[in-house]
This record gives C-alpha cells, structure tokens and sequence, in this order.
C-alpha cells in the first residue's frame, strides 16, 4: 500500500514498528524519543503501546507528550509497569520567555 493512503495514525504506527525492528535487529541498546507518541491513535492502539511496546521499547525511552495525549489512566499503567523512572512537567512563561522544570507529571 502507497504511504501517502496510510492514515496519520497508520503512519505513526508504522515508524513505531520501524524503529522497533531496527533496534531489535541491531541488538544494540538504542534510546528511543517519541514526540506526540500517542496523539493520532485509536483506543485499542494507545492501549498496545503504552502495554507492549514503551515498556520494553529500549532501556531509555523519552516520551514528549500533552496531557490529553498520555491521560492519567496511561501514565498509572506505565507507572504500575515500573516503565517511568523520572517525569518532568515543563512550564513556559510568554512573558519572560523561560521555561522552568518540575519533578512531576500533570497529576
């Protein structure tokens, strides 16, 4: 099938599983960093990955996220699979154009 068919969340999975069997074929371990990891994905979907593949992907892997992306109900299921080892919650200011860092997620 042509890429450019492939809805956005078909092509997100699709880099996902690139990524995944070049690091497995390498065997070499490969830190992983995903921006927007589960933004354009259905339930069943967001559930396979935030289950199989983030907590197994690498051993470090970044996640840059919102929080209507990673819900509270993922970041507990993450959290109950020892797959979060730090959370930062970054906090830009327009008006001073600094951004300060918290040791925590949104909840």
């Amino acid at each position: 099938m042509p890429k450019h068919r492939l809805s956005a969340g078909e092509k997100q999975l699709l880099a996902i599983a690139l990524l995944w069997g070049l690091a497995r074929a390498s065997r070499r371990p490969l830190p992983v960093a995903i921006d927007t990891p589960l933004g354009r994905l259905d339930a069943a979907h967001r559930q396979n990955l935030v289950e199989r593949y983030f907590p197994q992907a690498s051993h470090q892997v970044i996640l840059l996220s919102t929080d209507t992306e990673i819900r509270q109900e993922e970041a507990t299921a993450l959290r109950q699979q020892g797959a979060i080892a730090r959370e930062y919650l970054l906090h830009y200011d327009p008006a001073t154009q600094q951004t300060t860092v918290e040791s925590s997620y949104f909840w």
